[in-house]
C-alpha cells in the first residue's frame, strides 16, 4: 500500500493544468457542481485561479451525497438545477473517485436536467474505478490512499478517532504459539467459548482461517477470526471478554476487519450475527440477508448479514 500526500503546491499545479485544458474545450463550463466537501475544496482552489471575467459567468451548484446501505442519494444543496443546468455545460468536481459509484450517480442526476454537455474532474482516481472522469490528476492503486490539502498525514488507527473520547491503547496480533497458554476470552456465548486457543491455531493450519487477538498490555481482551472465499471476506468469530465490554473493543475489531477486506479486494463482508448483537452490526451498515433463514446453534440464534465493501473491479 502506498500513501500519496498531495500538498497545497501540487494541488494548485494540478488545478492550473486542469483549467488550461478546460479552456481548450468547445465550451467552458457554465455550471460547476462540486461533490461533497472534497469537491468543494478543489472548487475553491480553482476559483482562486480563474480569471475574474470568466469566473463571473460561472454558477456553482454544490451536490450533497447521502448513503443508506448500498443506496446513494444525490441532492443539490443550492440553486435551481431545473433552471440553471438546462442547455449549459456542466462541470462535476470531486477530490477523489474510489469505486466510481457516487460520481456515476451524480452524472445521472445532472443529465436529468438536459445540460448541453458534461465535463468531470477528480484530483485522485483509483485505477479500478467504474467511472473515469474527463480529466484527473493522479491514479492510485486499489489499496493505496491519497491525501490533499492537509497539513499533516493522518495515521491508520484501530480506534474510531472520535474527538473528545479517550481510547484505551490496544494492538492486534496474529494468533500464534506464544498465545496458546494465555487466559481465554470469555464472551458469554457458549459455542464461541468452547474452543481453546490451541483449537483455533489448529484451524488456522488446516482451513485457511486466521484469528487475530486484540491485546491490551499482556491481556487478550477480544479476538477476530476471518477467512476469504472468492471476492468475499467472512467474519467467522468476533468476541470481547465480558469483563471488557462497553469499551469500544467490538468496534475496533470490526474496523480492523474492514481494513482486511479492503486490502483483500473484497466486494462483501459476510457474517452470522448472534440475535442479541444484530443491532450492533446494523449500526455498522450490515443488513440481514433477505433470502437466508436464521441459524439455530445450541441455544443461540444467528442471522446471516453482510455489507458492501468499497470495491473496484480489476480489468480482465
Amino acid at each position: 500500500m502506498n500513501t500519496y500526500f498531495i500538498g497545497d503546491e501540487e494541488t494548485r499545479a494540478y488545478a492550473k493544468d486542469f483549467l488550461r485544458r478546460l479552456e481548450k474545450l468547445e465550451s467552458f463550463p457554465d455550471v460547476w457542481c462540486p461533490v461533497t466537501k472534497s469537491g468543494d475544496a478543489i472548487a475553491q482552489v480553482m476559483i482562486g485561479l480563474v480569471d475574474k471575467d470568466l469566473l463571473s459567468k460561472v454558477q456553482v451548484l454544490p451536490i450533497g451525497v447521502s448513503r443508506e446501505g448500498p443506496n446513494i442519494g444525490i441532492s443539490f444543496l443550492e440553486g435551481e438545477p431545473e433552471k440553471q443546468i438546462v442547455g449549459k455545460s456542466v462541470l462535476l468536481l470531486d477530490g477523489a473517485i474510489h469505486s466510481g459509484r457516487t460520481m456515476s450517480r451524480c452524472a445521472e442526476e445532472v443529465m436529468k436536467f438536459k445540460p448541453q454537455d458534461l465535463v468531470s474532474y477528480s484530483l485522485v482516481t483509483k485505477a479500478g474505478a467504474s467511472f473515469v472522469p474527463t480529466i484527473w490528476g493522479v491514479t492510485i492503486n486499489e489499496t493505496d490512499r491519497a491525501f490533499f490539502l492537509l497539513d499533516e498525514i493522518p495515521n491508520h488507527r484501530l480506534d474510531a478517532g472520535n474527538p473528545g473520547k479517550k481510547q484505551p491503547p490496544v494492538h492486534v496480533e496474529r494468533l500464534d504459539q506464544r498465545h496458546k497458554d494465555r487466559p481465554a476470552v470469555t464472551s458469554g456465548v457458549e459455542s464461541m467459548d468452547r474452543p481453546k486457543w490451541s483449537d483455533r491455531l489448529f484451524q488456522m493450519q488446516v482451513s485457511g482461517a486466521c484469528t487475530y487477538v486484540l491485546v491490551r498490555g499482556e491481556t487478550i481482551v477480544g479476538y477476530l477470526t476471518i477467512h476469504f472465499a472468492g471476492d468475499s471476506m467472512f467474519v467467522d468469530e468476533v468476541a470481547i471478554d465480558t469483563s471488557q465490554k462497553k469499551r469500544g473493543y467490538g468496534g475496533v475489531l470490526m474496523r480492523f476487519a474492514d481494513t482486511l477486506a479492503r486490502q483483500g479486494n473484497c466486494r462483501t463482508v459476510i457474517l452470522n450475527a448472534i440475535d442479541s448483537e444484530v443491532g450492533f452490526y446494523e449500526k455498522l451498515e450490515y443488513k440481514k440477508v433477505a433470502s437466508a433463514a436464521p441459524i439455530p446453534l445450541d441455544d443461540e440464534t444467528y442471522w446471516p448479514m453482510q455489507r458492501s465493501v468499497l470495491y473496484h473491479q480489476r480489468p480482465k
